[in-house]
């Protein structure tokens, strides 16, 4: 893994360390979410699980169109559009006031975030070399899970559920990590792998979706678990912030104890599956 790390290019290093502090700011402050809208704005259970509910929806459909967008525009400048966007998200988030501004920035957040981590995660490939992708992106898998080991007790800590101004923290980061990745340029390493179609056209790709029908098999499943994963976040925080007192700081211990969870079963999950696939 050292002699992997070493070799990353100067934006790969941008991007991991983009993405833990990124995934710090954003996991003190989207969690609380719910807790703010109905501690805070008096917003009703059922609207503050609609509002949730449609960042991933949202996210879900606008997945398929992020990876063109990425191909189309170049995937650095993909990051710096989206991160930049991203920003303003969080910033009217720190002053929205209404449901519906709720509802629709929250939309906006689930746009991005399928555009952004696309981009994110095909850029890093591109400069990494094929040897040693596998150990860059379990890099990036640790630095996602120590941010959100990090920030929901950061966010406990800076009054996340109480307070607005975690997301303008959260705004100041992306805007921070837009700014950086502008800063630098992306270096593609060669491929030897190269797509039949000379054109990645949305024709293509749910042409591609269509014809594998174990790609299929996985999108579906995926759309399922992000579906789960998008109840169980619209509603348990609000169950705890309800019926406890300190519900919020309950909600940030159960965060930190699941990304703990996930960096400790990292590692051996993967060199055991790699064993299994040999």
């Amino acid at each position: 893994m050292k002699q992997g790390i070493l070799q990353m290019l100067p934006l790969g290093w941008n991007i991991i360390f983009g993405t833990l502090i990124s995934r710090i700011s954003t996991s003190m402050s989207i969690p609380f979410l719910s807790i703010y809208l109905i501690q805070i704005k008096g917003v009703s259970p059922t609207l503050t699980g609609l509002i949730i509910a449609i960042s991933s929806l949202v996210g879900v459909i606008s997945a398929f169109f992020g990876g063109y967008i990425s191909d189309l525009i170049d995937k650095r400048k993909t990051m710096i559009i989206s991160s930049l966007l991203w920003s303003v998200v969080f910033a009217g988030f720190f002053v929205a006031d209404s449901v519906i501004s709720f509802f629709i920035l929250n939309a906006l957040n689930g746009i991005c975030y399928s555009i952004f981590e696309p981009a994110s995660k095909a850029l890093l490939s591109d400069i990494t070399k094929e040897e040693s992708r596998l150990q860059i992106f379990n890099f990036r898998y640790t630095a996602i899970n120590l941010g959100v080991v990090i920030g929901p007790v950061l966010g406990l800590y800076l009054g996340s559920g109480k307070t607005s101004y975690p997301f303008l923290i959260t705004s100041i980061v992306y805007l921070l990590y837009g700014l950086s990745l502008s800063l630098q340029r992306s270096q593609i390493l060669p491929s030897k792998f190269k797509l039949e179609d000379e054109k990645n056209t949305l024709k293509n790709v749910f042409k591609v979706i269509r014809k594998d029908q174990h790609f299929l098999f996985i999108l579906l499943g995926v759309i399922f678990s992000i579906s789960g994963y998008a109840h169980l976040n619209s509603t348990f925080p609000q169950y705890l912030s309800m019926r406890m007192k300190e519900g919020a700081g309950y909600y940030s211990i159960i965060l930190s104890l699941n990304a703990i969870t996930a960096l400790i079963v990292q590692y051996p999950m993967v060199s055991l599956m790699k064993k299994f696939l040999q």
